[in-house]
């Protein structure tokens, strides 16, 4: 499964600015809002927050994959954030995220949502992919080379 058909610039914070967990969700539920995806911040929040105490979902050293159903979706939603500076966002407080991918999928939908944390998961693996990310300068430049990764590596 691609990702470019989840890709939306207005879902991409190239500047992510956030002291801890909590206030990387909740400013990763409010752009949801902001753009018009869902009416309200709270079901993500609460979604994302309870994953989160489940187990954590950072997968890589600076990287993390936060991920939840919601009922309120038709449609799933993929959100990139850079966080500057990393962010502790892991089981230890020393564990630091620069760069978060979120998806969030409707209640239902579990193969999709599997399937596309299994395509960050193998993006992510490619050299120079997270630095191509961090160097991108704006939301446009994100979705692009995710866009370019995507159509490179199968």
């Amino acid at each position: 499964m691609r990702l470019s058909p989840f890709l939306r610039a207005e879902l991409v914070d190239p500047a992510l600015a956030a002291p801890d967990r909590d206030s990387v969700i909740k400013a990763l539920a409010e752009r949801l809002v902001t753009a018009g995806v869902l009416p309200s911040a709270e079901p993500a929040i609460a979604a994302l927050a309870a994953r989160e105490a489940a187990q954590s979902t950072k997968i890589a050293p600076g990287m993390a994959l936060p991920h939840a159903t919601l009922d309120q979706l038709t449609e799933p939603v993929m959100m990139v954030a850079l966080a500057d500076p990393p962010v502790p966002f892991g089981a230890d407080e020393g564990d630091l995220v620069r760069l978060f991918f979120v998806i969030l999928s409707p209640t239902g939908a579990e193969g999709r949502h599997i399937k596309l944390l299994a395509r960050i998961c193998r993006l992510a693996r490619h050299p120079g992919f997270v630095e191509a990310l961090e160097a991108a300068g704006s939301p446009e430049g994100v979705v692009e080379v995710i866009r370019r990764m995507d159509e490179e590596h199968a």
